[in-house]
């Protein structure tokens, strides 16, 4: 609900200010007094386009701003946490800026907002309606939404919306795959070849150093021997080799560091430096020791080393990077071989989301039909207490054939959209004995007003919390009916809240609350002046609405029995 509204320098309001209550108010005054440039303000909080030529003449800017109670139930929390509004505070502040310069700006609870995201919070705040507004039942597109709202069908419409995206996704992949069949060929082609010649190859990480290392000691290998044996004769095994000269000198000095500290210190050093040179003396004779290798060998290296540059210069640099280019291939073939990259698997995808969406598209269906039943009986019922009696309302039901599609319904191919297969259209016979016909054809402005309200008040639990205004919905009615529908107007605001711009007295003596717009100059200008009448200036104004500006004992007396009853 409401609570704030402030407008500033729109159209030939100046600065206005109005806090608003539960229940039905009533905005009266006089024709052109500015009622629904009220109205016009919320639009323009609600999301809709800014026009320049709306700022008050002489003035760079126009602001409209509102603070809204948030609705207990309904999407409006996961709306504001979708586009990052979300907030803890209770209330919700909506603000719009116009510049002269053509700059619009948008706040959502303190926070920048674009138009869409204004849209979609105020769609989820308020039920607007304007003076052509319930000209909207008269377009067959609306219908189907106003059904699957009064049966609930959210989750319903969500899996539906799911199914038909999925089948139109295979069948788009299905078009792609036949257009581009010589290209994904191709590169299946190209993709195979590599996994191949890389398997081919049976790369082992570090196996180019290990095959270097292997090709310089088959090319070198009568200067290791010699090296080897020369080495080993010097270190260990001539008459007068390192080795024994140092094991001597190991023996005297052992001896000698009982008696001096200096060379027991020095004494582990030495003993590491013996067992070091055995070592690299047994490294020398397996060096000196190792087996020729065949006559080939170094051919069959040379092969090898050859065969994996090769790899290299294609693939990668080294061992490392081929089998990460392996592991891509291979990953990227076993994608376009899946059931998604192939004809058979397309059309099995195809023909499992045709069945899933005709079982879905079903199921809506039911629900609807049963719906339906209920709709026309409550939205009857409104329409006789609405002075309607004898109308009948009913909900037409059709599905239009589609040669060719995908989802198939009793075996014949259908239209299916998002929402389903059911085309529904609302139809009226406005008098007993004639045939129904769409709205747009049967039904006068007034008769459109009191259907569009008496659908509101059938779907009254289904959005309760959300403000509803309605900007002249008495239109083409007066006397009795006008009395009627102030009834239900009365009625829609109970627990919850209905602003109404009216020029019926019927209809302002029924409200709660009533706001009276008029026109002053202030400084030599025209503005917009509001007031929130009490009961006094409520009966004085539907006086007004009575007798015009000439207001007799008689007409007072009228007025205040109207509000009293009323009340």
């Amino acid at each position: 609900m409401i609570k704030y509204l402030r407008v500033q320098n729109l159209s030939i309001i100046r600065d206005v200010s109005l806090e608003f209550s539960p229940g039905l108010t009533a905005i009266t005054g006089e024709t052109g007094a500015g009622k629904s440039i009220l109205v016009d303000s919320l639009g323009l909080l609600l999301g809709e386009r800014a026009d320049t030529e709306r700022i008050r003449s002489g003035e760079d800017s126009a602001l409209v701003e509102a603070v809204f109670d948030l609705p207990p139930r309904g999407p409006l929390p996961s709306i504001l946490r979708e586009h990052g509004f979300e907030s803890e505070d209770p209330e919700l502040i909506l603000r719009r800026e116009i510049s002269s310069g053509g700059r619009s700006r948008a706040f959502v609870a303190g926070k920048l907002a674009t138009l869409s995201d204004l849209r979609k919070v105020g769609e989820a705040l308020v039920d607007l309606h304007g003076q052509h507004d319930h000209q909207a039942l008269l377009r067959r597109a609306e219908h189907l939404p106003i059904l699957d709202r009064y049966c609930g069908n959210e989750v319903l419409l969500e899996g539906m919306r799911t199914a038909k995206q999925e089948l139109e996704q295979a069948l788009e992949n299905m078009q792609a795959l036949t257009k581009d069949w010589h290209d994904l060929a191709r590169r299946q082609e190209i993709l195979r070849f590599q996994v191949e010649e890389i398997q081919r190859g049976g790369i082992k990480t570090g196996e180019m150093e290990s095959l270097r290392a292997e090709r310089s000691r088959v090319r070198n290998r009568a200067k290791i021997l010699e090296l080897a044996r020369s080495g080993l004769e010097a270190l260990y095994e001539g008459e007068v080799s390192a080795l024994g000269v140092l094991e001597k000198a190991l023996v005297q000095a052992r001896e000698l560091s009982g008696f001096d500290p200096n060379v027991a210190g020095s004494l582990p050093a030495a003993e590491e430096a013996r067992l070091a040179l055995i070592d690299l003396a047994e490294s020398m004779r397996a060096a000196g020791g190792v087996e020729e290798e065949g006559p080939g060998r170094l051919e069959e290296i040379e092969a090898r080393l050859a065969q994996l540059e090769g790899l290299f210069r294609k693939y990668g640099p080294d061992e490392v990077s081929v089998l990460a280019f392996l592991r891509n291939c291979e990953a990227e073939l076993a994608s376009l071989m899946s059931p998604e990259h192939s004809e058979e698997g397309l059309r099995s995808r195809i023909d499992e989301m045709s069945v899933i969406c005709a079982r879905q598209a079903s199921e809506l269906s039911a629900r609807r039909q049963v719906g339906a039943k209920s709709l026309e009986a409550a939205v009857k019922k409104e329409l006789g207490d609405l002075a309607l009696v004898g109308t009948d309302f009913r909900v037409d039901f059709r599905v239009e054939g589609h040669p060719g599609g995908a989802v198939l319904r009793q075996g014949a191919p259908v239209v299916c959209t998002s929402s389903g297969w059911d085309r529904v259209e609302f139809l009226l016979q406005a008098n007993p004995g004639e045939d129904l016909q769409p709205l747009s054809r049967t039904a006068s402005g007034g008769e459109i007003s009191r259907i569009m309200l008496a659908i509101h008040l059938v779907l009254k639990k289904e959005s309760e919390g959300t403000l509803r205004v309605f900007d002249e919905v008495d239109a083409g009615v007066g006397g009795k009916v006008a009395q009627a529908v102030g009834k239900k107007l009365r009625d829609l605001g109970k627990g919850g809240q209905v602003l109404c711009v009216t020029h019926l007295p019927q209809i302002a003596s029924l409200a709660d609350n009533h706001l009276r717009v008029s026109k002053r100059a202030r400084q030599g200008r025209t503005e917009v002046w509001v007031e929130d009448l009490d009961r006094a200036g409520a009966v004085k104004e539907i006086a007004r609405m009575l007798g015009g500006e000439r207001i007799s004992e008689l007409t007072l007396r009228h007025a205040e029995e109207m509000v009293e009853r009323g009340r």
